[in-house]
């Protein structure tokens, strides 16, 4: 969040401070083979870089799903080399990329989770847990439509299933946002 400002705006050698807004929940499944379906656009990807490296320490048996999106995939596809790295050895096995100004449409991490909606509430049945880091503002509250969209057209049920669905996974704190 202050990449801009340390690099832009600080003098070298002078000092600031700084304001921490700890989230003690936003932590990988405490099952090792639980599923992980990770949606962080922009810098909202830097924690699943880490719930990455973390599941790579332990040996994590789950499976681990990354949707990730930025404006340019030229310059803006943060940790590119590493997520690719991690999609070679198989600790990533899904990445989803949406670089919404590389075309005429744009295109976001919602898109591309609807286009796999089937997959993603498959990964929902099979106890996947879900994180979303990123912009409150839209990006939030338009994954938060999409996951309910997901479950409504997937289960065949209604959209109050899909309302109680949610605040299921979020009761077994398998739904998590970090969202600012």
């Amino acid at each position: 969040v202050a990449s801009t400002f340390l690099a832009d705006e600080m003098e070298v050698n002078n000092k600031t401070s700084i304001f921490l807004s700890p989230n003690k929940n936003f932590r990988i499944p405490k099952d090792n083979d639980a599923p992980m379906i990770m949606v962080g656009p922009g810098t909202g990807v830097a924690p699943f870089r880490a719930f990455l490296q973390e599941r790579q320490s332990e040996n994590a048996k789950g499976m681990n799903w990354l949707f990730f999106g930025d404006q340019h995939k030229s310059t803006d596809f943060l940790y590119e080399n590493e997520f690719s790295a991690m999609m070679k050895s198989g600790l990533l096995n899904e990445l989803d990329l949406a670089f919404s100004r590389d075309q005429k449409e744009k295109i976001y991490v919602q898109h591309k989770m609807l286009e796999s909606s089937k997959q993603f509430f498959n990964w929902l049945e099979d106890g996947a847990h879900i994180y979303v880091c990123g912009d409150a503002k839209f990006m939030a509250k338009d994954v938060d439509k999409t996951i309910h969209k997901i479950i409504h057209s997937e289960s065949g049920r209604g959209q109050d299933y899909a309302k109680e669905y949610v605040n299921d996974l979020k009761r077994q704190k398998r739904y998590l946002r970090d969202v600012y």
